[in-house]
């Protein structure tokens, strides 16, 4: 994917360069055949200039044609999956009601409720109780308050969910006031600005971090006349809004005890970021005849950004393998950590320094145990 947008982006680059090249013949051409109106002595130069325009232009637009073809297949390739080999029919047994319930509740959370009612209407085994659909009318009507600019009634809900909010360690108060404070300043209030700075920021004061940028913002005054070419320009962008209206969605839910983000829409994304790896792998492995034996586990790890992981992960350091719920890690007496798996190798003699007794030593230091020695851990 990151080889496609470079490409792109050299693409771009091309087609501008070419446009403004053919933007530059053509108005070479018109001065000259405004200068063959008044003098009609220079007519031929006109001509000649008609043409080489007329070349220019064609091998401009050939040469693009033909980057933009070769761009295509360069798409085409990348994209070229088959999606039959990395399909599992069985993954969804008897899960139908829990993927239609996640579906219901993507739709409710993004707002679309009337595709959530025909969602419903078409599949009667999805059940949606009134509580829900009142906390998530609730949510996104306050989240579009915001991105149209309205902060008070999501301040009065923060306000209200003060003691929830910080207990989870949630900011989303003090993001509002911000942008309420970036709002004034903005529109040309700053002594009122200043004013509510001080009346509600030192509440929002949890820590180090955000009196640095308390302090930071206090600096915006003095290039209240001209914001848009000042340090703080990038404060004031319209995206703050759509990334507030964001912000207090997630806050909302972890209230609520739901996830910030959208589990089916989690997963989605996780998906296609695995697809084409395990469709690579799954070629490779049909070809050698192989068949990945570990079940509910994918032959190759699939890196994820950090927002897409939700739990502790451990890699045994013996079989470099991630640990499971069927091969979890277990400490030794030393403390060092290994997985099942492992340790059952070592109590079985297959790797050196194992005694016929079942006690070994540990990899990673000399103490000596047994299996019963070991306990599992949990992250």
């Amino acid at each position: 994917m990151d080889s496609l947008v470079r490409d792109c982006e050299k693409l771009s680059k091309h087609q501008t360069a070419a446009m403004n090249k053919t933007l530059g013949s053509l108005e070479a051409t018109i001065r000259a055949l405004e200068l063959a109106h008044t003098e009609p002595g220079s007519l031929a130069s006109a001509q000649r200039q008609c043409k080489q325009t007329q070349d220019a232009v064609s091998e401009q637009l050939k040469d693009l044609c033909t980057n933009v073809a070769k761009y295509g297949k360069h798409v085409e390739r990348s994209f070229k999956l088959d999606l039959g080999v990395v399909a599992e029919s069985r993954a969804f047994e008897n899960k139908q009601a829990e993927l239609g319930q996640s579906i219901m509740l993507h739709f409710l959370r993004s707002g679309d409720f009337d595709l959530a009612r025909s969602f419903i209407t078409e599949d009667r085994s999805v059940v949606a109780e009134d509580s829900a659909w009142e906390r998530f009318e609730a949510m996104n009507a306050l989240a579009e308050q915001i991105r149209t600019h309205v902060l008070e009634p999501a301040l009065e809900w923060a306000l209200a969910n003060r003691t929830e909010l910080e207990a989870l360690g949630l900011g989303l108060e003090f993001t509002l006031h911000r942008l309420r404070f970036l709002q004034l300043v903005e529109g040309g209030a700053s002594v009122e600005a200043l004013g509510y700075a001080r009346e509600w920021f030192p509440h929002a004061n949890t820590g180090s971090e955000r009196l640095d940028e308390i302090t930071h913002l206090m600096g915006v005054f003095m290039y209240a006349r001209r914001l848009g070419t000042s340090p703080y320009a990038a404060l004031f962008g319209e995206r703050r809004w759509a990334d507030g209206a964001h912000e207090f969605a997630a806050a909302f839910c972890a209230v609520q005890g739901l996830a910030a983000a959208s589990p089916l829409a989690v997963s989605v994304a996780a998906g296609a970021r695995a697809l084409a790896v395990v469709s690579k792998v799954s070629s490779i492995l049909r070809e050698r005849r192989v068949e990945w034996s570990q079940q509910d586990e994918l032959a190759v790890e699939v890196p994820l950004p950090d927002d897409m992981r939700f739990h502790s992960v451990f890699a045994c350091p013996v079989s470099k393998e991630q640990a499971s719920r069927d091969n979890p890690p277990m400490a030794l007496p030393c403390g060092h950590v290994i997985c099942k798996a492992s340790l059952d190798k070592l109590a079985r003699g297959v790797r050196p320094g194992a005694v016929a007794s079942g006690r070994f030593k540990c990899p990673y230091c000399p103490g000596m145990a047994t299996v019963g020695d070991a306990e599992r851990v949990h992250f």
